[in-house]
């Protein structure tokens, strides 16, 4: 049994994980949050290994580019597919939210829990970028502050020449070792996949669901839209002129881990193992998905407008043509502040009710099923930044054609 289990791949085994975690859910009920110590230690592990691994990849790619004409090529290219793919998600939401109608029917007296959340201003966000102290930007996880020190480094080692070699060697030695730890810690993904599981269906259970049917029935087809006309036909297919089926299957395991641990960030080593078996340039992935673990929020943008319309219509309030265009303007800036992290979600949708003046409470009716809505809405996150890599990838012309090949042929 333990040989038949070692020749499985990781998503099979993440699949037996997914499966088992249900079934002791609904068996073991609320017992079941006793198993949440497994996925507990998966995320933590992960987490102990993307600032670093972040930090090395980033500087690696920017020096490896050296001309930074090209690098502001690559990150022009690469902000412009984050915000008209957010644009795209965000529409999507509006759209499928006012068809479903989510919020009609919804019972008002139920118990909110909304909490103030500060909100930065958009200057204030920029100058947050810049790190005071980027040990303490690498301590805290902050993957912004992170990238724009990463981006400097690399800049500086490729500026000084020579000089910079040993500083380089050193960034690259951090990689591969972070790189190896990362396979490491995969290993145990099945079994954290299994706890968190365990402790949704247990803790939750499925009579939750049904006062909120349409709502999630909204935002789990917004992300398959997503997924496969926005990200996969048109992202990868016309754009990335890549084959979408291999796009899906290089992606699955990522995207398997991402709805079952509901974290961009965590998530960042195997969509760049994702990447890998697209062939996509290393200089490039690199340099795309971490950013995309921050700023790219495809699903996240889809539930804001689809949160936004929820919170509308359960208290009786008609959005205008002007609001529904405001969201879109805040939900497209929001979503590039918005850390990709459990939970991030709600801090968005507080900048988006409040920029169309809704009830904060409506955070509140939501954040019941919010861990259901997390994990619909993260797979598009991350499969978003790996389709955009393959847009800039192919634009750059350095989508490895034969590993593509290879590929097709297996």
């Amino acid at each position: 049994m333990s040989k038949y289990w070692k020749n499985l791949n990781l998503f099979t085994k993440i699949m037996i994980g997914f499966i088992l975690g249900i079934v002791a859910g609904a068996i073991l009920g609320p017992k079941a949050s006793k198993l949440e110590f497994l996925g507990t230690i998966l995320v933590r592990l992960l987490t102990m290994v993307v600032a670093p691994l972040v930090l090395s990849l980033l500087i690696c790619a920017a020096a490896d580019v050296g001309d930074y004409k090209s690098l502001g090529k690559i990150g022009i290219k690469t902000v412009i597919i984050f915000l008209v793919s957010t644009v795209a998600s965000i529409i999507l939401g509006l759209v499928l939210a006012n068809m479903f109608n989510v919020g009609l029917g919804m019972n008002t007296n139920l118990t909110t829990d909304a909490k103030t959340v500060e909100i930065p201003s958009t200057l204030d966000t920029l100058i947050n970028i810049i790190p005071k102290n980027p040990f303490q930007a690498l301590t805290e996880m902050n993957l912004l502050q992170i990238i724009f020190f990463a981006l400097f480094v690399g800049f500086a080692i490729t500026k000084i020449g020579e000089k910079g070699d040993a500083v380089y060697k050193f960034f690259s030695s951090l990689k591969d070792v972070m790189t190896t730890i990362t396979d490491i810690v995969l290993k145990f993904t099945p079994y954290g996949v299994f706890g968190l599981m365990a402790k949704v269906v247990g803790t939750n259970g499925l009579g939750i669901l049904i006062p909120y049917t349409k709502t999630i029935i909204a935002m789990y087809l917004g992300s398959i839209i997503c997924m496969f006309l926005i990200q996969g036909v048109i992202m990868v297919g016309m754009l990335g002129k890549t084959n979408v089926f291999e796009y899906f299957k290089a992606m699955k395991e990522a995207a398997m881990f991402a709805f079952a641990t509901c974290s961009s960030v965590a998530t960042i080593p195997l969509t760049l193992d994702g990447a890998k078996k697209l062939g996509i340039n290393e200089k490039v992935s690199n340099f795309v998905i971490p950013l995309g673990a921050v700023v790219n929020m495809n699903g996240t943008a889809i539930y804001s407008a689809i949160a936004v319309v929820f919170t509308a219509q359960v208290y009786g309030i008609e959005l205008t043509f002007m609001q529904q265009l405001m969201v879109l303007f805040a939900g497209t800036l929001a979503a590039i502040g918005t850390a990709g992290v459990p939970g991030s979600g709600l801090v968005m949708l507080t900048i988006v009710l409040s920029a169309v003046n809704l009830p904060l409470e409506g955070i509140g009716l939501l954040a019941g099923i919010d861990r259901i809505l997390n994990m619909a809405r993260v797979v598009p996150n991350i499969m978003g930044d790996a389709a955009a890599a393959v847009i800039v990838s192919n634009s750059k012309d350095l989508l490895n054609e034969e590993n593509i090949s290879k590929i097709a042929t297996e």
